[in-house]
């Protein structure tokens, strides 16, 4: 009887790890794909940002583990695909913030030539 109930217990924590092996699998697909639609998010707005222009290559960086992270995805290996997307998505970010600094130097460089001509004015204007 005892041999029975062992056997018994044995086959419901194999099923009962089946199960949650499935759905394991099935919540990394639905993982690896928000990840990889937050990716494509992020990257998305870096490109709004301008980082085309500001930051090319971190953005193409980014665009590259994210094509990286579909190719698994259709292999299925979403754990690859998961990451992958997770480094996309802050490669994006990077180069969206890196967009904005070189816009705000470029700004600030304006600015100060522009403070430095009102000077020369003010001088010149006192002089007289």
């Amino acid at each position: 009887m005892e041999r029975k109930n062992s056997q018994a217990l044995h086959l419901v924590l194999l099923m009962a790890a089946f199960v949650l092996l499935l759905g394991g699998c099935a919540s990394d697909g639905t993982i690896s794909t928000q990840k990889i639609a937050a990716g494509e998010k992020a990257i998305s707005t870096a490109k709004d940002g301008n980082a085309s222009l500001n930051a090319p290559s971190e953005l193409n960086a980014a665009e590259g583990k994210l094509a990286q992270a579909k190719e698994a995805f259709a292999k299925k290996d979403y754990e690859k695909a998961g990451a992958l997307a997770e480094q996309a998505s802050v490669d994006a970010e990077y180069a969206q913030t890196k967009a904005t600094t070189e816009k705000n130097k470029k700004a600030v460089e304006e600015m100060r030539k522009s403070i430095d001509t009102l000077r020369q004015e003010i001088e010149r204007l006192s002089k007289n």
